[in-house]
């Protein structure tokens, strides 16, 4: 047998309700002739439902059953990133792709996005995305997540590309796919919140080529639970995180440094948006007066300061307001 071209990673905990579309998505969007090319990583993150036999059933009635390159693996809940850093241990793939639970594929995604590994070699291919509550919203007529992002189709290459990217681009990890080699030195922030914009953005700054592929590939769930439905001080803290990590990195990448103030800004306000958003919502000041603690912070540490950022959300909300009951 071949080593795979893809190894394709699918962290499940808790989700009995949905994962079982999510494999099914793999396989209606895998041509039987693509099969040996795709390595499946189904790693059970400690699942406590019924998830684990709904995977076993999938595994033996296709995986098994069609002799398909995959491991299944159960480890103790660790949490998300944990889950994807397991899958990326076992991966042998030349590139990598991420599946979360309740998502899925669309639009012959896997056979698409071969292809386009076959015939360009990028280190990242990007695709589009739409947001969904059950699978009869998607019409693949309404707004994507990234559609102002690939109004240009063409074979990305640094730098233009990569600062572009920077300022428009989403970093959620499930909407490209990235060269194996890039990852070695770029795991998974565990246990926090906004894994994604501690990876994707510096996975970037490694690589060499991109190539954008104006599809929407991708279905993303959307449901009561996610991680923007509900505002926590965790969200605060957490982000905070993702923001000071990205100011130590300046040293790393002394020919990134405008990017790296990108991330760091767009970081920042988003941070102040969720303080925002929980303060309009339940008036306690705490979540504001912690902002101002971030930004004594890194004003005394980094000699930056975004705090700036609190008087123009809160104008914008204004301004807003007043358009709307004009």
């Amino acid at each position: 047998m071949n080593p795979a071209t893809l190894s394709l990673i699918i962290p499940c905990y808790n989700v009995q309700d949905y994962v079982q579309a999510a494999l099914q998505s793999v396989w209606d969007n895998l041509s039987e002739e693509n099969r040996q090319r795709v390595q499946w990583i189904i790693v059970n993150d400690g699942a406590r439902d019924n998830t684990p036999a709904v995977i076993e059933s999938f595994i033996a009635q296709n995986l098994t059953a069609k002799n398909v390159p995959h491991q299944y693996i159960t480890q103790e809940n660790a949490g998300l990133s944990a889950a994807r850093n397991t899958g990326l241990a076992h991966a042998t793939g030349d590139y990598v792709l991420f599946l979360d639970s309740d998502d899925i594929f669309v639009q012959a995604a896997l056979d698409k996005i071969l292809a386009v590994l076959d015939q360009y070699q990028p280190d990242i291919v990007e695709f589009d995305a739409q947001m969904f509550h059950q699978y009869s919203d998607l019409t693949f007529a309404a707004p994507t997540l990234f559609g102002d992002y690939f109004r240009d189709t063409q074979n990305l290459n640094p730098p233009s590309s990569l600062h572009r990217a920077f300022e428009e681009n989403r970093w959620y990890v499930w909407s490209r796919c990235y060269r194996r080699a890039l990852l070695h030195q770029h795991p998974f922030v565990a246990g926090k919140l906004f894994e994604d914009m501690m990876f994707t953005p510096y996975v970037y700054l490694a690589a060499q080529s991109f190539y954008a592929l104006p599809e929407v590939l991708l279905g993303y769930r959307q449901n009561a639970g996610s991680i923007t439905a509900n505002v926590s001080q965790r969200h605060i803290d957490d982000l905070f995180f993702a923001f000071t990590m990205a100011l130590d990195k300046m040293s790393n990448y002394p020919n990134h440094q405008a990017e790296l103030r990108i991330l760091q800004f767009k970081t920042w306000r988003l941070m102040v948006a969720y303080a925002v958003k929980r303060f309009l919502k339940t008036r306690d000041m705490a979540f504001l007066q912690h902002i101002q603690r971030y930004r004594a912070q890194t004003k005394a540490r980094f000699g930056v300061d975004f705090g700036w950022c609190v008087g123009y959300f809160l104008g914008s909300l204004w301004r807003r307001w007043r358009k709307k009951w004009a």
